[in-house]
């Protein structure tokens, strides 16, 4: 309850209740000065019918009033004598209730009115039992207070989401944009706002659309080139075949070399295609279940069949099957470069240890090599394109700082995350983490998983 459109409302709706509140509980003077001009403006009335038509219909007048307002109204002369009441009035008592000022059951007002033939009079007001019940006195101002902080909270509520909705839709958007949904956009529900705020939103769309025009753009040079480079191998094959034909046994083993870098890079450019296509896609419709513990399995005996010439091992030490939705060739690619950047790292005679668990809802995959591990400052860098570490782990060691990047991205594509980090007693340990899908465990179509080469 700690959001801006919360923040606005109570903020609003406390000031509101507090304006309320505070009105309610002034004292009130209303009431006497209403009676006051009451009693004057029918001692006026009363005065001009005495003096053109006489007491009696001065007194009738008088009657009505007091049967209407139940105020009890008395007009005396200059010299304190009763010239204008109603029948059955007793004056004297009137007299004293002036004196007194007030009773338990009565309040008196006087005022002193003109008649039309220049006559001052003194007209006195007497409030009877019954006057309690009249609108001359407000009932309690309590129920409007409460019935005003209920309107006025809809009120604020409503401003307050007015200014806040269109910030939570551009955070929620955000949020999307950062997950990789390209087309996250916060503008659909603003309309034809006008404020600040909703150029905000049209400017964050705008950040968003070029975002993704841009990235599109990029992926787009990148199955472009993928696809361009097929033509030169394609044609390095052919020149392969022609090249065995002619040239005598000696060549075998350098031929035999050309066709096997020839290959790896033919894999590679799959494997960026692959790639390329699975950050293009905005969904998963083209994803299926993919056992995790399949696809390691396989990657771990490619690589350690290269990893004996170079007298390393490539060790699977616990596995489970564990379900993912995905691409099982981008999940491969992912776990092969991880794979074979241990093996390129780890010492001489040790091993590279593979373990696959599910823990919660993740599929966990876990690399540990027995290298000389990387600077905790470079921890996080190791993924990013290109970058080598200095001086020892990378240099002259064949990798050109792109195969951690491709998992990455691999893993990200499938809603994961990458982490790597130092052992406690040496080497480099990398996490993968994957959205397991548990309604699918057995019974999975068999994967083609290709042979794919390190980059």
């Amino acid at each position: 309850m700690r959001g801006l459109a919360f923040k606005i409302f109570l903020s609003f709706w406390l000031v509101f209740a507090v304006l309320f509140a505070t009105f309610a509980v002034l004292p009130d003077r209303g009431p006497g000065l209403r009676m006051l001009d009451h009693v004057r403006q029918n001692g006026r009335v009363a005065a001009a019918l005495l003096a053109r038509h006489g007491a009696g219909r001065c007194a009738d007048f008088v009657a009505a009033v007091e049967a209407e307002t139940h105020l009890r109204l008395v007009l005396f002369d200059a010299g304190g004598t009763p010239v204008c009441l109603a029948p059955g009035v007793d004056a004297p008592a009137m007299r004293r209730a002036l004196a007194a000022d007030a009773t338990d059951t009565t309040s008196i007002v006087d005022a002193e009115v003109t008649g039309s033939d220049g006559a001052v009079f003194t007209a006195v007001g007497v409030t009877l039992p019954a006057f309690d019940a009249l609108p001359l006195r407000p009932p309690s101002p309590w129920r409007p207070v409460l019935l005003a902080i209920v309107v006025s909270g809809l009120v604020c509520f409503t401003l307050a989401r007015y200014l806040a909705r269109p910030l939570q839709l551009m955070r929620d958007a955000s949020y999307r944009l950062a997950a990789g949904d390209l087309q996250a956009r916060a503008g659909a529900t603003v309309g034809v706002r006008r404020d600040e705020i909703g150029d905000l939103v049209r400017d964050f769309d705008a950040m968003a659309a070029r975002l993704e025009a841009l990235v599109h753009s990029q992926t787009r040079m990148l199955s472009d080139i993928s696809h361009e480079l097929r033509s030169p191998l394609a044609r390095l094959h052919v020149a392969l075949a022609l090249a065995r034909r002619k040239a005598g046994a000696d060549a075998d083993v350098d031929l035999d070399r050309i066709e096997v870098e020839a290959e790896r890079m033919n894999d590679l450019i799959g494997r960026l295609l692959a790639l390329a296509r699975a950050e293009s896609s905005t969904g998963r419709d083209a994803m299926g279940p993919v056992d995790v513990g399949d696809v390691v399995t396989r990657v771990a005996d490619d690589a350690r069949y290269e990893a004996q010439q170079q007298r390393k091992d490539v060790r699977l030490e616990a596995t489970e099957p564990v379900v993912v939705a995905g691409d099982a060739q981008v999940l491969a690619s992912a776990v092969d470069n991880v794979v074979r950047n241990a093996v390129r790292h780890t010492a001489a005679d040790s091993s590279v240890e593979i373990t696959v668990e599910r823990r919660g809802d993740d599929a966990v995959v876990r690399v540990r090599d027995h290298g000389p591990g990387v600077p905790p400052a470079e921890l996080e860098r190791i993924f990013s394109p290109f970058h080598r570490v200095e001086p020892g782990r990378q240099r002259g060691s064949g990798g050109v700082g792109l195969g951690l990047a491709i998992a990455r991205r691999a893993v990200a594509v499938h809603g994961g995350s990458i982490q790597a980090d130092n052992a406690p007693d040496g080497g480099l340990v990398v996490t993968l983490r994957l959205p397991a899908d548990a309604t699918r465990v057995s019974h999975l179509p068999d994967s083609s998983l290709p042979n794919i080469a390190s980059s």
